[in-house]
């Protein structure tokens, strides 16, 4: 089960888990670009099934949960990578972006803990019941690289949630190890995603010449992570941090 997956990083390891045998169940709160993803996968020969699902909404999370149990049998991975951002990028608009605590508005503290850090909870909450009777599985949960470089843009509850997201990683890898559950974290860097918004060829050029291997990450580079987290290849490694950003937090 993968959230999010209908657009950006999501997007790309619902391909790549499909495209390496994974039957996929592509949770998505967009009712256009879930079921598109969901055919593309079928179109390939994949084997996968939208549900719409708002990870804030405990009764959307459980239902694609179950989804997945009814459609597929079990449910063995779960990667919790449905996130949003409201970046400011130096100009603060009340209600409409992320910003220091004292011109952050209530609404988009709101919004952005529930989709990340809530949602994160409520997809282990309900996903986590289903390993155990599957005998196991594996989480894989997003933070950011925003979360170890805190203090260096003005995006409070963005800050707030991943770091949430990291702690809450470790506590869940100690707690389920028992039921032979692995739950590891991935910290993106600048990825070339919807969720980044528009830039313009400046800022593109200012944020590649920031990282060591001089380039945007692809959705694709954090796939093939979640794929390896998925994987028995794996298999001895939780709650542990992965970090993919070209070098950035390396300087």
């Amino acid at each position: 089960m993968i959230t999010g997956a209908g657009s950006g990083m999501g997007r790309a390891a619902a391909r790549l888990f499909a495209a390496e045998g994974a039957s996929v169940v592509v949770a998505e709160v967009n009712p256009d670009t879930g079921p598109t993803i969901e055919r593309e996968i079928r179109d390939a020969g994949g084997t996968a099934a939208f549900v719409a699902c708002d990870v804030s909404k405990a009764d959307q999370v459980r239902a694609a949960v179950e989804a997945a149990q009814t459609r597929f049998g079990a449910l063995h991975v779960l990667y919790n990578n449905a996130g949003l951002w409201y970046p400011a990028r130096g100009n603060y608009r009340p209600g409409i972006t992320d910003a220091p605590s004292p011109l952050l508005e209530e609404n988009i503290w709101e919004r952005t803990i529930d989709v990340n850090l809530k949602g994160t909870y409520l997809c282990c909450k309900y996903g986590i019941p289903a390993m155990q009777a599957a005998g196991g599985g594996a989480i894989i949960n997003v933070s950011s690289i925003a979360a170890l470089r805190v203090g260096r843009g003005a995006s409070d509850a963005y800050t707030a949630a991943k770091g949430g997201i990291m702690t809450m990683t470790r506590t869940l890898a100690v707690e389920h190890a028992q039921y032979g559950i692995r739950c590891n974290c991935i910290f993106p860097g600048a990825i070339k995603t919807p969720l980044v918004g528009e830039l313009t060829p400046e800022q593109e050029r200012a944020t590649a010449a920031n990282i060591p291997l001089g380039r945007w990450g692809q959705p694709e580079d954090v796939a093939k992570m979640a794929l390896f987290l998925a994987s028995d290849d794996s298999s001895w490694i939780t709650g542990q941090f992965f970090v993919v950003d070209g070098g950035f937090t390396a300087v």
